[in-house]
Formats: C-alpha cells, structure tokens, sequence
C-alpha cells in the first residue's frame, strides 16, 4: 500500500488547508482552552515540546505521552466537531476513496480482528464498532459471519445516516452515553487521539464489555519511526485534531489503570519510512547530517525500502499501533 492509495495529494493538501483554517477560528477562543493532566498516568508534571499553528504540544515528564495542553474545553470541542469544514471535507474526501480504503484498510482490518479474537478465545456473541464512520469496517466484517451482531456507534448525524443507508445496526450517541453490557467485543479505530478525555472512554468500553471481554483499538505511536523523525513537521501532528499521542507504554498504563489488561501491542503500519522519504524528497527534512538515512530512504529506497518497512513494523516501531486488552 502507497500513501497515495488511501489519501490522494490533491484531496489531502485541500484538507490540510481547511484543517488550518479551522484551528485559526478555534484559537480565537484560546481563553476558553483548559489545563490538563496527562491522558495516560494523570501526572501534571510536564514540558512544552514546541508550539505548532497556534497549540502547544507537551511532554509528560513521567510516562512520555505528547498531548495538546491547554487544550479546547469539551464543549468547545463539540461545537468544532460540529462545524468543522476539515471534517465535512473530510468526509465527502473518504467517500471518493472508500473502495481503495476498504481493499487496503478495511478488508485486512477485519480478518486482523477475527484473527485477533480466535488467538485470544473470546465470545463472538456481539461486536461494538466504536466511531464506526461510514460503516466500511462493520460491513467487512459482518460478511465473515463471525459475530452474531455486529453494532455501529457513530455520534456524527451524517456518518449515522450513511450507516443506517447500508443497513447496519446503528446507535447514533457516543458510547458514553448508551446503556449496554455483555459485548464480547469493542472495536475503535484511530479514535481516541480525537478524545478531550481518553479515560472517560475507556471507562465506557469496560462497563459496556462482558467478563473476560476484548477492546481492540488503534491510534499513533508517538514511539513511531515517522513521528519521531518529523516531530513538529509530520502532518499527523497537528490540532485540534489529534489531542492525544501515546505509545505501547503510556497507553498500557491508561487501560491498565481502568481494569484492563494488555495482552497483545502490534505496529503494523507500512507508510512510516514512505512518509519520511517524501518530507526529505520535499525538501522539509534535511539529512545532512544523518547519511543512514539518506542512504535507506533515498539511494537505496528500491533495494532495501519495503525490507526496513518490514523491520519497522515487526518490532513495534511504526507510528500505527494497535493495542489489544481484556477486560478484567
């Protein structure tokens, strides 16, 4: 898979730009922006990493998490989520792309979760799909037959009525505010970096989970071999999108902290060295002074390129991180 299959460069560079502009109405308010303690061990010991496009990016001093503090209160990110024209592009911009999402992402995502539920011998009783979007994943996986329900949460009105199009089973209200137990398994992808409260949502999940029941959620690793390269120029970090960047460690600490306990971490990302190469083709990296990676990601890109993908992924060093954890 290429960036370009999933986010074509005309329609992710016209979302970038309504992505800025949205961020420049929301820092008006920046009197209204509240202070945090850390996403992932509550400490409030931590230091400004750098400022981007009017945020300020800390770093917890004890756990290493990089979160957006202050941030915009809850009620302010509700109004931006409600207005925003990055997320209405957004949403028309994965509409035109969903057949390659769905052979590229959506399919492999889907057999990944059986795989991942057969492995660990969990109840397939119902699956949960949390901020299920268009309903690409739960209708994947509902043509295996593995599950005998499969439910879609999707607050969004729009994303709601495009599921309910596909004739899926939809809760159009966040999870924290539906009543439901004994679901054998919760699904939620590239979600919780979005969340003004991580904890609170992972609270809901393990309410909502059967005894001995699976949450499956993925999010960036800011451990990540893209994220920790670029920093501050990596696209993927940016507000007031991404609130939220743990790693395998910080957000072990969160689930395990609300009665979870992580059994599986796995990076099977396969863009982190592509998404690199093309800020150093650009011109926005400059490599002088790391000749490995200028030999790795440039000279050499055709001959050994995929194999340090592949090296990446296998050794839970890619930003694209899955975190697997069962209810205790």
């Amino acid at each position: 898979m290429k960036e370009e299959d999933i986010r074509p460069t005309e329609l992710m560079t016209e979302n970038q730009k309504l992505r800025q502009e949205d961020a420049q109405e929301l820092i008006k308010n920046k009197h209204d922006f509240v202070k945090i303690s850390c996403p992932a061990c509550e400490s409030k010991n931590n230091q400004e990493k750098f400022q981007k496009e009017g945020f300020n990016f800390v770093t917890c001093n004890e756990c290493q998490t990089l979160f957006i503090n202050p941030r915009p209160s809850f009620n302010l990110l509700n109004k931006f989520y409600e207005s925003s024209k990055c997320l209405k592009h957004w949403n028309k911009f994965f509409a035109s792309t969903e057949d390659s999402r769905r052979q590229n992402i959506f399919i492999p995502r889907a057999e990944r979760v059986i795989e991942l539920c057969k492995k660990h011998g969990i109840e397939t009783k119902t699956l949960l799909d949390v901020g299920a979007g268009f309903g690409t994943f739960c209708e994947e996986i509902e043509k295996h037959n593995f599950f005998d329900k499969v439910i879609a949460v999707e607050p969004s009105i729009d994303l709601a009525k495009a599921c309910k199009k596909k004739g899926l089973n939809i809760i159009d209200k966040p999870i924290e505010k539906i009543s439901l137990d004994e679901v054998d398994v919760i699904t939620n992808f590239e979600l919780i970096e979005h969340l003004f409260c991580p904890k609170d949502f992972i609270k809901s999940c393990y309410d909502a989970l059967s005894s001995e029941g699976l949450l499956i959620l993925t999010t960036p690793n800011i451990q990540g071999f893209d994220l920790v390269t670029l920093g501050k120029i990596s696209t993927n970090i940016a507000g007031p999108n991404h609130l939220n960047y743990f790693h395998p460690e910080s957000l072990t600490l969160l689930l395990e902290s609300s009665g979870f306990k992580v059994i599986e971490v796995l990076t099977p990302g396969q863009l982190d060295a592509e998404l690199v190469r093309k800020k150093i083709i650009s011109k926005e990296l400059d490599v002088t002074a790391n000749p490995f990676l200028q030999l790795i990601l440039i000279d050499k890109w055709d001959e050994v390129g995929k194999n340090f993908q592949n090296f990446l992924s296998h050794n839970k060093l890619s930003s694209h991180m899955w975190i697997v954890a069962k209810k205790n």
